[in-house]
């Protein structure tokens, strides 16, 4: 549970959620219990789903008293230092609620204290009226569209759901503010788009006002788990083969590039995060991006993200790229490449800097059009040095969305006769049987084979082992799946002893 929430149980004086019926309930769950519910169900007259989130009710007069509370405590509760741990500014705010409630000389029931504590918790620690959908861990993205207009939601279960949840003009201007704020961004009718990220690592893009957005102030969060999903997860949900993350572990600490290839939303970011966890204990990293999403247990790693300025005071991707080369990393990250700091990635990957990245593209050609087209125009000369292209997509299956790896790719080179890349896949998905299918064999073993004194085939087989071991008990913490990681570089016999 959120924290905020576990301390509010500890203050809350009774069960401040009535029971709720709905018709043609498809699902229904708790995400801060007693206090946000949520069910999702079947909207017969219309012929879709709905995602209803319940929270606890106010009448009129007691929204009247809420709205008073919540202007009082705002004066008193700005005086506290926002840096003072949750707990303190939670105890806080209980206390002056108790005073405001005895100056305004009325008396509240235990049941109307619990409902209004639970507000202004809301109010003053969470995100307003998109608190459900925020703490929701099966909601992706939140999407607000306009004054007035139903908030949707991407539920990973039931893909794209209207919520009950509609904003009018002064509260969504609000709402949007304190979101920038809550980003450490500001934004105004002068300044009236951002893209940040939130606290908690989701991204936001937010405008204010109509004149971007006519339909009035907007905003889009794609939010991201506090815990990153580790190579194991990828593993059990069926996104990446067992034997291709084993392969993927040896590339890495060969320092063999890899770009994570696929269309909007296809999980590249995640599988970025998650294969960084392979990178060497004692490794130098260096990551760039334009919002933080980029999440690594790594004790050597410098995170670097952009300015947007006028003028000179712009810092974009390839001046903190251009930097970055200066400082000699072992691993160089680029959250997405979209510009000209593709030029520049490329240049360090012939140098001998193993470059991770992410890109928008359908496949490996489409990549290669893009990297050779304006304004990346990346040479196909530079395009030999990258070694390994995942191909992310997503499948619909029984009405549920997966995300899955449609492809591995190795880059060997260039052809001399028609100076096409040289491209081996050895791992496709087949979306009819629904399962990843080997069609070759892995070829840059082969390089990887030149710089081991072992058997870089017999390595491989230990590694899947080792990882298979990991699943089987039951590792999902990325600190705890990092250290057994950091353990078998340090010492890998003693550590492999454990599988055996």
């Amino acid at each position: 549970m959120v924290e905020r929430y576990r301390l509010l149980r500890e203050f809350v004086k009774s069960e401040i959620l009535e029971e709720v019926k709905f018709e043609n309930v498809v699902d229904e769950y708790w995400v801060a219990e007693p206090f946000i519910k949520i069910i999702i169900f079947e909207d017969l007259e219309n012929q879709k789903l709905r995602y209803h989130a319940v929270e606890p009710s106010l009448n009129v007069e007691e929204l009247k008293l809420l709205a008073s509370l919540i202007v009082d405590l705002r004066r008193v509760l700005t005086l506290i230092d926002v840096s003072l741990d949750l707990e303190v500014r939670a105890k806080a705010l209980v206390k002056n609620f108790g005073k405001i409630i005895k100056e305004y000389g009325i008396s509240i029931d235990s049941d109307l204290y619990s409902r209004m504590l639970y507000y202004l918790f809301r109010e003053f620690f969470g995100f307003s009226v998109i608190e459900p959908l925020m703490v929701d861990p099966n909601v992706e993205d939140i999407s607000c569209d306009g004054y007035d207009v139903p908030i949707f939601v991407y539920h990973k279960n039931y893909g794209y759901l209207e919520t009950n949840i509609k904003i009018p003009k002064l509260a969504l201007d609000r709402l949007v503010m304190l979101l920038s704020q809550k980003s450490g961004k500001h934004i105004s009718l002068a300044n009236p788009i951002i893209d940040s990220t939130l606290p908690d690592g989701s991204r936001l893009q937010a405008t204010l006002g109509t004149e971007i957005t006519p339909r009035g102030s907007s905003f889009t969060v794609r939010k991201f788990t506090t815990q990153p999903l580790t190579p194991l997860d990828l593993v059990r949900s069926g996104t990446v083969p067992l034997g291709v993350m084993a392969y993927i572990w040896l590339s890495i600490e060969h320092k063999l590039s890899v770009i994570i290839v696929g269309e909007t939303a296809s999980g590249k970011t995640t599988t970025l995060n998650a294969i960084l966890m392979f990178v060497p204990p004692d490794a130098k990293i260096i990551s760039i991006e334009d919002t933080r999403e980029i999440k690594l247990h790594h004790e050597n790693w410098l995170a670097q993200v952009t300015r947007t300025g006028i003028g000179e005071q712009e810092i974009d991707m390839y001046d903190l790229l251009k930097a970055a080369l200066r400082q000699r990393p072992d691993y160089i990250v680029v959250g997405e490449v979209r510009g000209r700091e593709a030029q520049t990635l490329f240049q360090a990957m012939s140098t001998g800097h193993a470059c991770y990245s992410t890109f928008h593209a359908g496949d490996i050609n489409q990549m290669v059009y893009r990297f050779e087209s304006e304004p990346l125009n990346v040479p196909r000369s530079m395009l030999q040095f990258l070694d390994i292209v995942l191909v992310q997509s997503t499948y619909l299956a029984g009405g549920r969305r997966m995300r899955r790896t449609k492809e591995v790719n190795e880059i060997l080179g260039i052809d001399p006769t028609d100076k096409n890349l040289l491209v081996n896949q050895f791992v496709k998905w087949d979306a009819k049987k629904n399962s990843h299918v080997e069609v070759g064999i892995p070829k840059k073993l082969e390089k990887i084979a030149m710089s081991r004194v072992d058997d870089a085939y017999a390595e491989l087989e230990r590694r899947r082992r080792y990882l298979e071991w990991m699943i089987g008990k039951g590792v999902t913490d990325y600190k705890e799946f990092t250290k057994l990681i950091h353990s078998y570089y340090r010492n890998p016999e003693t550590t492999f002893s454990m599988v055996l």
